[in-house]
């Protein structure tokens, strides 16, 4: 019987003792409780080198971008931009250079044509700037005008 008192007294310490451990912190499962000794003798899983990067092929292409991408960051521009700038820029030459080009060959008819609308766009430039002027002149002007029309249209 006191054996059996001594057992059930052992058991509430121990269930108190857990109780208490439960709520203060919790432990790790007993498989990581294991001591450095027996850690050290096991072998640690390693991954597998993946056959690709581990080629020196691969490290060189690998080291080349890294460098490449350091040049272009430090420039700003990558090469794709500076090719599509390069292309704008020929076609913008090359369209200048074709006007110039289409002006110096110039058909003498096209030439005389070109003078000629200059000259009526001066002509409407010049009678817009008349008209601008004060309305009482304009409208002194309308009476003449039409004053000399109708002394003419009686007259024929």
């Amino acid at each position: 019987m006191l054996s059996l008192f001594k057992y059930g007294l052992w058991l509430m310490q121990t269930h108190q003792i857990e109780q208490q451990d439960r709520h203060s912190k919790p432990q790790a499962p007993p498989s990581q409780l294991q001591s450095v000794e027996e850690s050290s003798n096991l072998i640690r899983p390693q991954k597998p080198l993946n056959p690709v990067t581990a080629s020196k092929s691969h490290q060189e292409l690998h080291k080349e971008l890294r460098m490449t991408h350091k040049r272009v960051s430090q420039e700003g521009k990558t090469e794709l931009q500076k090719a599509l700038e390069k292309r704008k820029w020929e076609q913008r030459m090359k369209a200048s250079r074709d006007q110039e080009e289409a002006k110096k060959n110039r058909s003498p008819l096209h030439q005389e044509l070109l003078k000629r609308h200059q000259r009526l766009e001066k002509l409407e430039r010049d009678k817009g700037q008349q008209r601008e002027g004060p309305e009482f002149l304009r409208v002194k002007e309308r009476l003449r005008r039409t004053a000399v029309l109708d002394v003419g249209g009686k007259e024929v």
